[in-house]
């Protein structure tokens, strides 16, 4: 399931608010800022992890690696340069180093929200997607108000983990739609598994809770044209649960 992943990947970059969104310059300055401050105080553990932090988000991952390594010289029971890194490793493309990271971490600190979004990405990276369900489940156990977008990725982690997971998605999905009635991404996401699945009626009473505006755009005009092709009970029946379970993969 290859392209499901391509398409879950954008969506969990932006799950996890660790900080705000700077430019490159605004990195730049704060980062230069940090640089002088070390220059008089060069073990303050405080400002080596946020100037590796910067740099991490300055793609500069080299120089971030080295201000965490300075970090275990200096404090080498710090667990949350453990957080940093796995993060770090995990965002530049080494999900297996990134977890062990991120495992030390959570075992000390197990209700961790961020860094359990950190660990599901590196198993989706992994090609684990049933652990990645579990870290994103429970995030939305122990968040006061877990968001739309934790749902999504938790349904579509179980999803990505085969048919037979398909059911699990679903209870996701409706667990997200009676804190968030009527979200669109996932009365979406909902509609697509009950299409592929061909439960007709859950994807007809999904459609309902939506205004018309909304079913007038393409890609609800595509569910709504692969629900009329599974009503009508013949043999192209097959052929449509089939397409609507492509859809479901390659959305």
């Amino acid at each position: 399931m290859k392209p499901l992943l391509q398409m879950l990947w954008p969506l969990l970059l932006v799950l996890t608010p660790v900080s705000p969104v700077w430019s490159h310059a605004d990195l730049e300055l704060q980062i230069e800022e940090l640089t002088l401050q070390l220059e008089r105080q060069p073990e303050n553990v405080e400002w080596l992890l946020k100037r590796g932090d910067l740099q991490r988000r300055h793609d500069k991952h080299g120089l971030a690696r080295k201000d965490f390594k300075s970090v275990r010289e200096i404090q080498p029971h710090n667990e949350t340069v453990d957080w940093f890194e796995g993060r770090l490793e995990v965002e530049s493309g080494q999900p297996e180093i990134g977890v062990s990271y991120l495992d030390r971490f959570l075992l000390v600190n197990p209700d961790h929200g961020i860094a359990l979004q950190n660990r599901a990405q590196a198993h989706l990276l992994m090609h684990q997607p049933l652990l990645a369900a579990q870290d994103y489940q429970r995030v939305i156990k122990i968040s006061e108000r877990p968001s739309p977008s934790l749902y999504t990725a938790n349904a579509l982690a179980l999803v990505e983990a085969g048919t037979e997971y398909f059911s699990k998605a679903m209870e996701v999905v409706s667990s997200g739609l009676e804190r968030f009635p009527g979200e669109i991404r996932l009365t979406g996401l909902g509609t697509d598994i009950s299409l592929a699945v061909a439960d007709t009626n859950t994807a007809m009473s999904l459609m309902n809770t939506l205004p018309s505006p909304v079913l007038g755009l393409q890609l609800w005009q595509r569910r709504l044209v692969l629900l009329d092709c599974e009503l009508e009970a013949d043999p192209s029946t097959e052929t449509c649960q089939a397409d609507a379970l492509e859809s479901l993969q390659n959305q």
